[in-house]
């Protein structure tokens, strides 16, 4: 281990190796200088708040997904109520229309029965005048 100074950081030569120790501002031991702890420290306050900003929209994110996911189900239940409500349409127009063809029929029969009984009157007319 060979130690010297060198302008303001003590040097220390290991092998091939050579490490430069520093002191800063509050006599603390620094590997680093200080303008290189400075630019580290200033990189490890962004990281913390990149970190912190991540965790925020991850929040975000995860809230958005749940009110997503909320509408989705809501959504669905109406499509389902939609169609259900289709379906009722659609056997109403159903209903309306056997309806129809079965008051079209009971038409028919007292048309039938209406013509039968005028023939019928007309037939008895005939007759009350033959016998006068």
């Amino acid at each position: 281990l060979k130690l010297w100074f060198k302008s303001a950081f003590l040097c220390a030569k290991m092998g091939d190796a050579e490490v430069q120790i520093a002191f800063d501002e509050d006599n603390k031991v620094r590997v680093l200088e200080a303008s290189k702890c400075k630019v580290t420290e200033e990189l490890e306050k962004k990281c913390t708040n990149f970190t912190q900003k991540i965790d925020s929209f991850g929040e975000t994110v995860k809230t958005l997904v749940e009110v997503l996911d909320s509408q989705a189900e809501k959504i669905e239940f109406e499509k389902l109520r939609a169609i259900g409500q289709r379906n009722l349409v659609e056997m109403e127009a159903d209903a309306r229309r056997r309806q129809q063809k079965q008051m079209e029929g009971v038409m028919a029969a007292k048309r039938a029965e209406l013509e039968r009984l005028t023939f019928f009157y007309a037939s008895l007319e005939k007759v009350e005048r033959e016998q006068k």
